[in-house]
Protein backbone atom coordinates (compact mmCIF):
# COMPACT_ATOMS: atom_id res chain seq x y z
CA UNK A 1 0.00 0.00 0.00
CA UNK A 2 1.16 3.43 -0.97
CA UNK A 3 0.59 6.70 1.42
CA UNK A 4 0.94 9.85 0.62
CA UNK A 5 1.38 12.39 2.93
CA UNK A 6 1.42 15.67 0.75
CA UNK A 7 2.66 19.08 1.08
CA UNK A 8 2.81 19.21 5.45
CA UNK A 9 3.79 22.88 6.87
CA UNK A 10 6.89 21.03 8.46
CA UNK A 11 8.61 17.95 8.68
CA UNK A 12 10.72 17.42 11.78
CA UNK A 13 13.24 14.59 10.38
CA UNK A 14 15.26 14.12 13.71
CA UNK A 15 17.93 12.87 10.64
CA UNK A 16 21.72 13.28 11.90
CA UNK A 17 21.47 17.03 10.37
CA UNK A 18 18.08 17.23 12.70
CA UNK A 19 16.21 19.13 9.17
CA UNK A 20 12.91 21.05 9.62
CA UNK A 21 11.56 20.74 6.29
CA UNK A 22 8.77 23.29 4.84
CA UNK A 23 5.67 22.75 2.59
CA UNK A 24 6.93 19.05 2.18
CA UNK A 25 5.63 15.30 1.30
CA UNK A 26 6.30 11.77 2.72
CA UNK A 27 6.06 8.84 0.81
CA UNK A 28 5.13 5.65 1.81
CA UNK A 29 5.06 2.14 0.06
CA UNK A 30 4.84 -1.00 1.86
CA UNK A 31 5.46 0.53 5.75
CA UNK A 32 8.71 2.30 4.73
CA UNK A 33 9.04 5.87 3.91
CA UNK A 34 10.14 5.77 0.15
CA UNK A 35 11.02 9.53 0.14
CA UNK A 36 11.17 12.83 1.74
CA UNK A 37 10.34 16.39 0.13
CA UNK A 38 8.80 17.14 -3.12
CA UNK A 39 6.62 13.93 -3.80
CA UNK A 40 3.17 14.39 -5.26
CA UNK A 41 1.34 11.84 -8.12
CA UNK A 42 -1.34 9.16 -6.79
CA UNK A 43 -1.21 6.72 -3.97
CA UNK A 44 -3.92 4.36 -2.37
CA UNK A 45 -4.24 6.85 0.49
CA UNK A 46 -3.76 10.68 0.35
CA UNK A 47 -3.79 12.99 3.55
CA UNK A 48 -3.60 16.77 3.12
CA UNK A 49 -0.73 17.94 5.06
CA UNK A 50 -1.23 21.69 5.01
CA UNK A 51 -2.45 22.20 8.71
CA UNK A 52 0.11 19.96 9.99
CA UNK A 53 3.45 18.81 11.25
CA UNK A 54 5.32 15.29 10.79
CA UNK A 55 7.11 14.03 14.28
CA UNK A 56 8.47 10.75 14.10
CA UNK A 57 6.64 8.51 16.08
CA UNK A 58 7.02 8.93 20.14
CA UNK A 59 9.20 6.60 21.85
CA UNK A 60 8.16 5.82 25.79
CA UNK A 61 11.08 3.70 27.42
CA UNK A 62 9.22 2.95 30.80
CA UNK A 63 6.02 2.26 31.74
CA UNK A 64 3.67 -0.66 33.10
CA UNK A 65 0.76 -0.17 30.37
CA UNK A 66 -1.71 -2.20 32.66
CA UNK A 67 -1.84 0.12 35.13
CA UNK A 68 -4.62 2.47 33.81
CA UNK A 69 -6.48 -0.07 36.03
CA UNK A 70 -4.83 1.55 39.32
CA UNK A 71 -5.52 5.17 38.07
CA UNK A 72 -5.73 7.55 40.68
CA UNK A 73 -6.65 4.98 43.57
CA UNK A 74 -2.70 5.43 45.34
CA UNK A 75 -2.56 8.95 45.30
CA UNK A 76 -0.33 11.24 47.34
CA UNK A 77 2.16 8.56 48.62
CA UNK A 78 6.07 7.74 49.37
CA UNK A 79 7.12 5.14 47.05
CA UNK A 80 7.49 1.92 49.26
CA UNK A 81 3.94 2.73 51.14
CA UNK A 82 2.41 3.30 47.89
CA UNK A 83 4.27 -0.70 47.04
CA UNK A 84 3.47 -2.61 49.90
CA UNK A 85 0.38 -0.96 50.89
CA UNK A 86 -1.66 -0.33 47.77
CA UNK A 87 -0.14 -1.76 44.93
CA UNK A 88 1.17 -5.08 45.78
CA UNK A 89 -1.93 -6.00 47.38
CA UNK A 90 -4.25 -5.01 44.33
CA UNK A 91 -1.52 -6.65 41.92
CA UNK A 92 -2.11 -10.08 44.05
CA UNK A 93 -5.46 -10.25 42.48
CA UNK A 94 -4.64 -9.20 38.97
CA UNK A 95 -6.07 -12.37 36.19
CA UNK A 96 -5.49 -12.17 32.95
CA UNK A 97 -8.44 -10.20 31.96
CA UNK A 98 -7.61 -7.74 34.13
CA UNK A 99 -4.18 -7.40 31.89
CA UNK A 100 -5.66 -7.33 28.87
CA UNK A 101 -8.32 -4.64 29.57
CA UNK A 102 -5.86 -2.58 31.46
CA UNK A 103 -3.09 -3.40 28.34
CA UNK A 104 -6.01 -2.04 25.32
CA UNK A 105 -6.65 1.22 27.90
CA UNK A 106 -3.28 2.09 28.35
CA UNK A 107 -2.20 1.81 24.40
CA UNK A 108 -5.44 3.60 23.58
CA UNK A 109 -4.31 6.52 25.31
CA UNK A 110 -0.80 6.46 24.69
CA UNK A 111 -1.12 6.02 20.51
CA UNK A 112 -3.82 8.98 20.89
CA UNK A 113 -1.49 11.32 22.51
CA UNK A 114 1.58 10.41 19.89
CA UNK A 115 3.48 7.43 21.22
CA UNK A 116 3.93 4.59 18.76
CA UNK A 117 6.71 2.46 20.34
CA UNK A 118 6.20 1.48 24.20
CA UNK A 119 8.72 -0.11 26.52
CA UNK A 120 6.75 -2.37 29.45
CA UNK A 121 7.44 -4.42 32.11
CA UNK A 122 4.89 -6.11 34.05
CA UNK A 123 3.02 -9.67 34.53
CA UNK A 124 1.20 -11.87 31.87
CA UNK A 125 3.66 -10.20 29.49
CA UNK A 126 2.36 -12.56 26.63
CA UNK A 127 -1.20 -11.28 27.04
CA UNK A 128 0.17 -7.81 26.82
CA UNK A 129 1.98 -9.02 23.92
CA UNK A 130 -1.06 -9.64 22.02
CA UNK A 131 -3.02 -6.91 22.94
CA UNK A 132 0.25 -4.80 21.18
CA UNK A 133 0.20 -7.24 17.99
CA UNK A 134 -3.59 -6.86 17.56
CA UNK A 135 -3.24 -3.31 17.77
CA UNK A 136 -0.07 -3.28 15.61
CA UNK A 137 1.73 -1.27 17.97
CA UNK A 138 5.28 -1.40 18.98
CA UNK A 139 6.22 -2.82 21.96
CA UNK A 140 9.79 -3.74 24.01
CA UNK A 141 8.12 -5.98 26.84
CA UNK A 142 9.75 -7.49 29.91
CA UNK A 143 8.34 -10.10 32.01
CA UNK A 144 8.38 -9.13 35.49
CA UNK A 145 10.78 -10.86 37.87
CA UNK A 146 10.73 -10.48 42.00
CA UNK A 147 12.08 -12.79 44.64
CA UNK A 148 8.73 -13.12 46.16
CA UNK A 149 7.06 -13.87 42.87
CA UNK A 150 4.21 -12.07 40.92
CA UNK A 151 1.01 -12.90 40.00
CA UNK A 152 1.80 -15.27 37.58
CA UNK A 153 4.18 -17.06 39.50
CA UNK A 154 5.10 -17.98 42.94
CA UNK A 155 8.96 -17.49 42.92
CA UNK A 156 11.83 -15.53 41.41
CA UNK A 157 12.52 -19.44 39.76
CA UNK A 158 9.50 -19.63 38.29
CA UNK A 159 9.59 -16.01 37.03
CA UNK A 160 13.17 -16.35 35.14
CA UNK A 161 11.50 -19.79 33.78
CA UNK A 162 8.25 -17.76 32.11
CA UNK A 163 10.33 -15.03 30.78
CA UNK A 164 12.42 -17.42 29.28
CA UNK A 165 9.74 -18.81 27.50
CA UNK A 166 8.39 -15.39 26.94
CA UNK A 167 11.45 -14.23 25.31
CA UNK A 168 11.68 -17.65 22.91
CA UNK A 169 7.67 -17.34 22.07
CA UNK A 170 8.29 -13.53 20.73
CA UNK A 171 11.93 -13.55 19.23
CA UNK A 172 12.15 -12.20 16.61
CA UNK A 173 8.31 -10.55 15.83
CA UNK A 174 8.09 -7.56 13.49
CA UNK A 175 6.78 -5.49 16.17
CA UNK A 176 7.51 -7.10 19.82
CA UNK A 177 11.33 -6.79 21.17
CA UNK A 178 10.70 -9.21 24.27
CA UNK A 179 13.21 -9.75 27.26
CA UNK A 180 13.68 -9.94 31.43
CA UNK A 181 12.49 -7.42 33.76
CA UNK A 182 14.64 -7.73 36.85
CA UNK A 183 11.89 -6.02 39.13
CA UNK A 184 14.57 -3.79 41.13
CA UNK A 185 18.12 -4.16 43.04
CA UNK A 186 16.18 -4.36 46.47
CA UNK A 187 13.53 -6.87 44.79
CA UNK A 188 15.94 -9.41 43.27
CA UNK A 189 19.00 -10.95 45.01
CA UNK A 190 22.23 -10.65 43.51
CA UNK A 191 22.55 -14.13 43.00
CA UNK A 192 19.18 -13.86 40.58
CA UNK A 193 20.54 -10.74 39.45
CA UNK A 194 23.78 -12.83 37.62
CA UNK A 195 21.08 -15.54 36.44
CA UNK A 196 18.79 -13.12 34.74
CA UNK A 197 21.99 -11.36 33.22
CA UNK A 198 23.43 -14.78 31.78
CA UNK A 199 19.93 -15.22 30.30
CA UNK A 200 19.74 -12.27 28.46
CA UNK A 201 23.23 -12.61 27.54
CA UNK A 202 22.65 -16.25 26.16
CA UNK A 203 19.16 -15.34 24.58
CA UNK A 204 20.79 -11.21 23.30
CA UNK A 205 17.58 -9.82 25.34
CA UNK A 206 16.91 -6.24 26.64
CA UNK A 207 16.67 -5.92 30.09
CA UNK A 208 14.77 -3.84 32.11
CA UNK A 209 14.92 -2.95 35.87
CA UNK A 210 14.50 -0.08 38.02
CA UNK A 211 17.51 1.52 39.28
CA UNK A 212 18.59 3.91 42.29
CA UNK A 213 14.96 5.72 42.07
CA UNK A 214 14.84 6.47 45.61
CA UNK A 215 17.30 7.27 48.78
CA UNK A 216 15.79 4.71 50.67
CA UNK A 217 16.32 2.42 47.91
CA UNK A 218 20.40 2.96 47.94
CA UNK A 219 20.89 3.23 51.59
CA UNK A 220 18.76 -0.29 51.82
CA UNK A 221 20.78 -2.32 49.19
CA UNK A 222 23.97 -0.82 50.69
CA UNK A 223 22.92 -2.31 54.17
CA UNK A 224 21.95 -5.15 52.83
CA UNK A 225 24.79 -6.35 50.09
CA UNK A 226 27.57 -3.50 50.64
CA UNK A 227 26.97 -1.67 47.26
CA UNK A 228 24.70 0.91 46.36
CA UNK A 229 22.41 -0.03 43.63
CA UNK A 230 24.29 0.76 40.60
CA UNK A 231 27.69 -0.99 41.37
CA UNK A 232 25.45 -4.02 42.30
CA UNK A 233 23.75 -3.73 39.08
CA UNK A 234 27.55 -3.56 37.51
CA UNK A 235 28.88 -6.15 39.52
CA UNK A 236 25.57 -8.92 38.58
CA UNK A 237 26.31 -7.78 34.87
CA UNK A 238 23.12 -5.96 34.74
CA UNK A 239 23.84 -3.04 33.01
CA UNK A 240 24.80 -3.04 29.27
CA UNK A 241 24.26 -1.84 26.04
CA UNK A 242 20.91 -3.79 26.22
CA UNK A 243 19.59 -2.58 29.10
CA UNK A 244 17.20 0.11 29.60
CA UNK A 245 17.40 1.48 33.74
CA UNK A 246 14.22 3.66 34.72
CA UNK A 247 14.68 6.02 36.99
CA UNK A 248 18.35 6.52 38.33
CA UNK A 249 17.42 9.72 40.34
CA UNK A 250 20.50 9.03 43.09
CA UNK A 251 23.74 7.84 41.13
CA UNK A 252 27.01 8.92 42.80
CA UNK A 253 29.72 10.61 40.90
CA UNK A 254 31.03 6.99 40.07
CA UNK A 255 28.18 5.59 39.19
CA UNK A 256 27.49 8.11 36.55
CA UNK A 257 30.37 6.63 35.02
CA UNK A 258 29.96 3.45 35.30
CA UNK A 259 26.64 4.33 33.37
CA UNK A 260 28.31 5.84 30.75
CA UNK A 261 31.51 3.28 30.56
CA UNK A 262 28.69 0.22 30.15
CA UNK A 263 26.16 2.02 27.62
CA UNK A 264 23.37 1.26 29.67
CA UNK A 265 20.04 3.36 27.98
CA UNK A 266 18.87 5.26 31.25
CA UNK A 267 15.03 6.14 30.95
CA UNK A 268 13.85 9.36 33.11
CA UNK A 269 10.59 9.33 34.35
CA UNK A 270 10.76 13.28 35.83
CA UNK A 271 6.78 12.70 36.13
CA UNK A 272 6.59 9.95 38.45
CA UNK A 273 9.86 11.25 40.31
CA UNK A 274 7.92 14.29 41.34
CA UNK A 275 4.68 12.68 42.04
CA UNK A 276 6.40 10.48 44.61
CA UNK A 277 8.87 12.87 45.79
CA UNK A 278 11.49 10.44 44.76
CA UNK A 279 13.60 13.27 43.84
CA UNK A 280 16.16 15.12 40.62
CA UNK A 281 17.85 12.75 38.38
CA UNK A 282 20.65 14.52 37.75
CA UNK A 283 19.90 14.22 33.78
CA UNK A 284 21.94 17.00 32.52
CA UNK A 285 25.31 15.82 34.54
CA UNK A 286 24.54 12.34 33.16
CA UNK A 287 24.32 13.48 29.58
CA UNK A 288 27.03 15.60 29.79
CA UNK A 289 29.47 12.76 30.83
CA UNK A 290 28.08 10.34 28.30
CA UNK A 291 25.18 8.71 29.39
CA UNK A 292 22.20 7.44 27.35
CA UNK A 293 19.39 8.85 28.18
CA UNK A 294 15.91 8.81 26.96
CA UNK A 295 12.04 9.00 28.63
CA UNK A 296 9.51 7.29 30.07
CA UNK A 297 5.90 7.95 31.70
CA UNK A 298 5.78 4.98 34.46
CA UNK A 299 2.79 3.40 34.79
CA UNK A 300 -0.37 5.47 35.11
CA UNK A 301 -0.59 4.64 38.82
CA UNK A 302 2.59 6.57 39.96
CA UNK A 303 1.80 9.81 36.93
CA UNK A 304 -0.81 9.55 36.18
CA UNK A 305 -1.04 9.60 32.19
CA UNK A 306 0.48 7.43 29.42
CA UNK A 307 1.07 10.95 27.59
CA UNK A 308 5.13 11.11 26.58
CA UNK A 309 4.25 14.86 25.19
CA UNK A 310 3.49 16.28 29.15
CA UNK A 311 6.76 14.25 30.30
CA UNK A 312 8.96 16.17 27.07
CA UNK A 313 7.81 19.39 28.20
CA UNK A 314 8.52 18.51 32.15
CA UNK A 315 12.18 17.57 31.10
CA UNK A 316 13.13 20.50 29.87
CA UNK A 317 11.29 22.75 32.46
CA UNK A 318 12.83 20.94 35.63
CA UNK A 319 16.31 20.67 35.03
CA UNK A 320 16.76 24.57 34.18
CA UNK A 321 15.10 25.41 37.69
CA UNK A 322 17.59 22.94 39.46
CA UNK A 323 20.38 23.99 38.01
CA UNK A 324 19.37 27.34 37.92
CA UNK A 325 20.41 27.79 34.21
CA UNK A 326 17.75 28.13 31.22
CA UNK A 327 20.26 26.25 29.06
CA UNK A 328 20.51 22.98 30.72
CA UNK A 329 18.40 21.20 28.84
CA UNK A 330 17.54 22.28 25.17
CA UNK A 331 14.38 21.79 23.48
CA UNK A 332 16.12 19.72 21.02
CA UNK A 333 17.90 17.33 22.84
CA UNK A 334 14.38 16.85 24.65
CA UNK A 335 12.80 15.81 21.91
CA UNK A 336 15.85 13.36 20.64
CA UNK A 337 15.63 11.78 24.29
CA UNK A 338 11.91 11.07 22.64
CA UNK A 339 12.88 9.64 19.01
CA UNK A 340 16.29 9.20 17.51
CA UNK A 341 18.13 8.56 21.06
CA UNK A 342 15.90 5.16 21.87
CA UNK A 343 15.01 4.25 18.45
CA UNK A 344 19.15 3.84 18.07
CA UNK A 345 18.81 1.46 21.11
CA UNK A 346 16.91 -0.80 19.03
CA UNK A 347 17.49 -2.54 15.21
CA UNK A 348 14.45 -1.53 13.88
CA UNK A 349 14.71 1.63 11.85
CA UNK A 350 12.75 4.08 14.09
CA UNK A 351 12.65 7.17 15.46
CA UNK A 352 13.48 9.02 12.46
CA UNK A 353 11.93 10.00 9.37
CA UNK A 354 13.98 9.79 6.60
CA UNK A 355 14.08 7.40 3.01
CA UNK A 356 15.02 3.88 4.26
CA UNK A 357 12.97 4.25 7.89
CA UNK A 358 9.91 2.38 8.84
CA UNK A 359 6.94 5.13 8.55
CA UNK A 360 6.39 5.19 12.16
CA UNK A 361 4.67 8.92 12.12
CA UNK A 362 2.67 11.26 13.77
CA UNK A 363 0.80 13.90 12.94
CA UNK A 364 0.00 17.34 14.58
CA UNK A 365 -2.70 20.03 13.84
CA UNK A 366 -0.99 23.50 14.49
CA UNK A 367 -3.92 25.67 13.33
CA UNK A 368 -4.65 26.53 17.15
CA UNK A 369 -3.76 29.33 19.22
CA UNK A 370 -0.72 27.83 21.26
CA UNK A 371 0.48 27.32 18.03
CA UNK A 372 0.68 30.61 16.59
CA UNK A 373 2.74 32.25 15.87
CA UNK A 374 5.13 29.27 14.92
CA UNK A 375 8.67 31.09 15.24
CA UNK A 376 10.13 27.96 15.99
CA UNK A 377 9.14 24.41 15.20
CA UNK A 378 11.59 22.35 18.14
CA UNK A 379 10.62 25.13 20.72
CA UNK A 380 7.08 24.69 19.86
CA UNK A 381 6.69 21.26 20.09
CA UNK A 382 8.12 21.05 23.79
CA UNK A 383 6.73 23.88 25.03
CA UNK A 384 3.28 24.80 23.78
CA UNK A 385 2.33 20.90 21.74
CA UNK A 386 -0.71 19.24 23.51
CA UNK A 387 -1.33 15.61 22.98
CA UNK A 388 -4.39 16.39 21.93
CA UNK A 389 -3.11 17.91 18.85
CA UNK A 390 -2.13 14.63 17.42
CA UNK A 391 -4.44 13.57 14.81
CA UNK A 392 -3.07 10.96 12.26
CA UNK A 393 -0.57 8.02 13.66
CA UNK A 394 1.40 5.64 11.52
CA UNK A 395 3.22 2.65 12.24
CA UNK A 396 4.67 0.59 10.03
CA UNK A 397 2.54 2.42 7.60
CA UNK A 398 -0.43 1.43 9.25
CA UNK A 399 -3.17 3.98 10.37
CA UNK A 400 -3.40 4.01 13.86
CA UNK A 401 -5.30 6.98 14.75
CA UNK A 402 -7.02 8.64 11.57
CA UNK A 403 -8.67 12.00 11.94
CA UNK A 404 -8.17 11.88 15.73
CA UNK A 405 -9.73 8.03 15.89
CA UNK A 406 -8.25 5.15 17.23
CA UNK A 407 -8.79 2.80 14.51
CA UNK A 408 -8.34 -0.68 15.51
CA UNK A 409 -11.25 -0.86 18.19
CA UNK A 410 -13.94 1.07 19.22
CA UNK A 411 -12.56 3.62 21.95
CA UNK A 412 -16.14 3.46 24.63
CA UNK A 413 -16.02 -0.81 24.32
CA UNK A 414 -12.31 -0.05 25.57
CA UNK A 415 -12.51 2.20 28.20
CA UNK A 416 -16.03 0.52 29.64
CA UNK A 417 -14.18 -2.71 29.60
CA UNK A 418 -11.43 -1.36 31.42
CA UNK A 419 -13.57 0.62 34.05
CA UNK A 420 -15.33 -2.86 35.13
CA UNK A 421 -11.94 -4.51 35.13
CA UNK A 422 -10.93 -2.05 37.50
CA UNK A 423 -13.80 -2.01 39.95
CA UNK A 424 -13.80 -6.17 39.53
CA UNK A 425 -9.90 -5.59 41.00
CA UNK A 426 -10.31 -3.19 43.41
CA UNK A 427 -13.79 -5.27 44.68
CA UNK A 428 -11.02 -8.47 45.54
CA UNK A 429 -8.24 -6.25 46.65
CA UNK A 430 -10.93 -4.51 49.39
CA UNK A 431 -9.73 -1.23 47.84
CA UNK A 432 -12.67 -0.09 46.69
CA UNK A 433 -14.15 0.17 50.58
CA UNK A 434 -10.89 2.28 51.68
CA UNK A 435 -11.50 4.77 48.42
CA UNK A 436 -15.04 4.85 49.38
CA UNK A 437 -14.46 5.58 53.07
CA UNK A 438 -12.19 8.39 51.98
CA UNK A 439 -15.06 10.42 50.25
Amino acid sequence: MEILIRGLRYIVTQDDHRRILKNSSILIKEGIIESVGKADGHADYIVDGRRFIAIPGLINTHAHVPMTLFRGVADDMELFPWLQEKIWPMEANLKPYHIKAGTELGILEAVKTGTTTLFDMYFFEDVIAEVFTKFGVRGVLAEAILDFGTPECKDADTCINIADRFVERWRGHQLIKPGYGPHAPYTVSPERLRCISERASDNNSLIQIHLAETEREVNEVKERTGKRPIDLAMDTGILGPKTIAAHVVWPSEREIELLAQSGVLVSHNPVSNLKLASGFSPVPDMISRGVKVSLGTDGPASNNLMDLMETIKVTALIHKAVKKDPTAMPAQLVFDMATRIPGDLLDWKIGRIEPGFEADIVLLDTKLPWWTPLHSVISHLVYSARSTDVKYVLIRGNLIVENGIFTKKDEDEIMMEAEKASLDLLDKSGVSSMLKSMD
